[in-house]
């Protein structure tokens, strides 16, 4: 390796691949799963598709092993002022039809956390610590990357539109309490 970059230890070298192996399991069944369906025809949505509980079934599996191996670690907590933002902009929701907000519903706090959002880069393939909540992140961020990248390169009816957006509020429900907020 160049001189420049740090040495990384084996005990590194191996936690990252761990994190990867895992991360890239994961990642190829929902991989196949968006891709081997036809999301133009698709029926209106009923339940969430059993490769998403697959998912969190994997994950909680994963955090009962890493938890055996591997102390808690520290968790960064939302601050109040992004739990408010967020209620708020359920409160204001979406209509049948789309978002219908007018620019001045917003205040200056909830455009500032959106900025962030698209502003800050979250690393997706970066080492992790050797904290149980850093290797689950890392496993969790590998598998949605693949979720959101499946999922834009595909095109939609309305109803596999209505399948995807239930599919991620599951995963939402269930992957928060095992990864750092991000």
């Amino acid at each position: 390796p160049p001189p420049f970059l740090p040495k990384l230890t084996f005990q590194q070298r191996l936690i990252d691949y761990f994190v990867n192996i895992k991360g890239l399991s994961v990642s190829q069944m929902i991989r196949k799963s968006v891709e081997t369906r036809d999301w133009l025809s698709t029926l209106e949505p009923r339940n969430v598709r059993p490769v998403m509980k697959r998912v969190v079934e994997d994950i909680t599996t994963l955090d009962l092993h890493v938890g055996q191996l591997f102390e808690e670690g520290s968790r960064r907590d939302r601050s109040s002022e992004d739990s408010r933002a967020s209620r708020r902009l359920n409160k204001l929701g979406a209509s049948g039809r789309g978002w219908a907000i007018a620019p001045n519903a917003f205040d200056s706090g909830l455009m500032s956390n959106i900025q962030k959002l698209f502003a800050e880069r979250i690393e997706i393939f970066s080492s992790v610590d050797f904290s149980k909540i850093s290797v689950v992140t890392g496993v969790v961020k590998i598998a949605l990357k693949t979720f959101l990248e499946c999922v834009r390169l595909r095109t939609f009816g309305r109803f596999g539109l209505q399948q995807v957006q239930v599919d991620t509020h599951y995963l939402q429900l269930y992957l928060w309490r095992f990864v750092s907020d991000e």
